[in-house]
């Protein structure tokens, strides 16, 4: 029992060590990919090349790129003697990664064979299909096939346990610390502390209008009646009780608030920590969510992206905005502001198609433009 949990613990280690590598390497060919575009127009990047930017922004370009295609070197290397482990998705994060290394191979330096690379002897198709009739015939592509599914296995449990924790355990310690640790505190020291009633005011000032409603609704239900109005002191005494009910009131959404804020902000220094300790575990849910988007087809991933943009950036979205921060404002004990709303809802949803466009342009372009074209073909787009 014991050898057989030594030797899934191994494993699991270089399943992950093998994701680890993948989701670097991808990372910096993306990155290499960014810098030739914005910088080269699109095509390799060369040193000797002067641009027209300071020299100090210069050589950090150039920093970063040596950096990240040793990387991406490193990382190919690694990843070269475990191809058969890898699915459709990441064989094509492999393929870019290979893509970089070989655009930038030693023996192609010189800015002409960068730019002009000397055509193959075979199409590489056709090399394509010998080596996939290779690895079939290899003695031990079973067992590397048996290797890739253990590691996927592994990489998708390790996915669903990260994100559980980052979902059950801001909850847990949410729910928790209000309970028996913040409520207890807060209605302890809230009478000595003017701070921890920081909303009380506002609230208030809500109670006014309440009770001057409430005073012109007994004045308006005396005349339905056909009475006389109430007197001065009927006033004084319905008034009254009235306003020892909103004092109470406001006293209780008062602390109902202070609660709501040191709650939720314990939950956010737990989801932090966990994304702290959980930085490896993160990279490989990563991968897995990028294996679940990217393996929809490109007419499920042109609907996501029409139904994401329609909910928060279309034309009904301000209704949702609205309703939206009206209950964080009564969540946090504050009245919404209608002016704030307004503001809010001309400007962020503004900024956030900005930059969903340009996410469109700079990544999803590069990593599926048949999904690009299809989301302009369903938009209406030529």
């Amino acid at each position: 029992m014991s050898r057989r949990n030594w030797i899934g613990f191994f494993a699991r280690s270089q399943a992950f060590d093998l994701t680890n590598d993948l989701e670097r390497g991808y990372e910096s060919a993306l990155l290499i990919q960014s810098l030739e575009l914005e910088y080269y127009s699109d095509r390799p990047i060369r040193p000797e090349l002067e641009l027209s930017v300071p020299r100090s922004v210069q050589a950090t370009i150039l920093r970063r790129f040596r950096t990240a295609l040793t990387i991406c070197r490193s990382s190919l290397e690694n990843l070269s003697s475990n191809r058969g482990q890898l699915d459709t998705q990441e064989l094509r994060q492999l393929q870019l990664i290979e893509a970089v290394v070989n655009r930038y191979a030693t023996g192609r330096g010189s800015s002409r064979a960068s730019i002009s690379r000397s055509p193959d002897p075979l199409p590489r198709s056709l090399l394509g299909v010998f080596d996939s009739v290779r690895r079939q015939l290899d003695p031990t592509s079973e067992e590397t096939l048996v290797a890739g599914f253990r590691r996927r296995r592994d990489s998708t449990l390790i996915s669903l346990r990260v994100l559980l924790l980052l979902i059950l355990v801001p909850l847990l310690i949410q729910q928790v610390s209000r309970t028996y640790l913040i409520s207890p505190a807060v209605d302890r020291f809230a009478p000595n502390l003017t701070v921890l009633s920081y909303p009380k005011d506002v609230l208030q000032d809500e109670a006014v209008k309440q009770l001057s409603e409430y005073k012109q609704e007994l004045e308006f239900e005396a005349l339905l009646r056909g009475d006389d109005p109430p007197t001065t002191e009927e006033l004084r005494v319905e008034l009254s009780r009235k306003a020892d009910d909103l004092n109470r009131q406001t006293e209780e959404e008062s602390l109902h608030a202070i609660k709501n804020v040191l709650a939720d902000l314990s939950a956010l220094i737990a989801f932090v920590l966990v994304c702290v300790f959980s930085r490896d575990e993160l990279r490989v849910l990563r991968g897995f969510l990028d294996e679940a988007i990217y393996g929809l087809s490109d007419s499920a991933k042109a609907f996501a992206i029409i139904l994401f943009t329609d909910i928060f950036v279309g034309y009904h979205s301000p209704e949702g905005w609205t309703v939206l921060l009206d209950g964080i404002a009564h969540h946090f004990g504050v009245p919404a502001q209608e002016n704030f709303i307004l503001l809010f809802i001309a400007t962020f949803p503004v900024i956030l198609a900005t930059i969903f466009k340009y996410w469109i342009f700079r990544y999803l372009n590069r990593v599926s433009p048949s999904s690009v074209a299809t989301l302009k073909g369903m938009n209406g787009g030529g």
